[in-house]
């Protein structure tokens, strides 16, 4: 039986693994230290290594944790099986704008990642479902329109990966204002003239 307030073994460990998010989010990987992560959950760090043996698993644990959260594939598979183009591409641009609203880990983590290098991106990509399995699910709807004559012939992975980026790159600049101030757009709106413009281009 569990003593009355004492943590069982996955309690503790999703108390660790959230406050690493927080920390990656606000200063990377390279920025953190364990030693911050074991003081902002209340522990020790020899108890942050008895549950993570080391930082780079507590970060891919991390980062499986933070996207197992915000799945997309489920919310557009039944479009993909009525061959809804307009669905497809607006379900899954709002899903991940959204999403990244809601939770800014994920944009920050993102963004701190591409900065840390490529062994920090194979990390990255070991989540519940990485951005790169969504841009093959993608492309291969795109190949398979393409292959009933309804989208252009054109490379369906690249078409798909800037799809993907091009959102991406959105959210990013909707908090940085790299282009400018944020659009006074809602969010439909701004994705609605995306989808229109993308598959302008891809279909016959």
């Amino acid at each position: 039986m569990q003593t009355k307030g004492r943590l069982s073994g996955e309690e503790r460990r999703n108390q660790i693994l959230d406050a690493a998010l927080r920390l990656f989010a606000d200063k990377g990987f390279s920025g953190t230290k364990t030693r911050e992560i074991a003081e902002l959950a209340g522990i020790s760090e020899t108890l942050v290594f008895q549950h993570f043996k080391t930082k780079e698993g507590l970060y891919r644990e991390a980062v499986k944790q933070l996207f197992a959260h915000h799945p997309v594939i489920p919310e557009i598979e039944e479009k993909v099986v009525q061959k809804d183009d307009m669905g497809v591409l607006t379900t899954l641009a709002l899903h991940m704008i959204k999403h990244a609203q809601e939770d800014p880990r994920i944009i920050r983590l993102s963004v701190f990642t591409a900065l840390e290098g490529s062994r920090f991106a194979e990390i990255f990509h070991r989540g519940e479902e990485p951005v790169l399995l969504v841009s093959e699910f993608l492309a291969g709807y795109i190949k398979q329109r393409i292959d009933e004559g309804v989208f252009r012939n054109v490379n369906a992975q690249i078409a798909a990966r800037l799809f993907i980026e091009t959102i991406f790159m959105h959210s990013v600049d909707q908090d940085i204002c790299m282009t400018g101030p944020p659009l006074p757009f809602s969010v439909e709106e701004t994705v609605e003239t995306l989808v229109e413009i993308f598959l302008g281009g891809l279909k016959v």
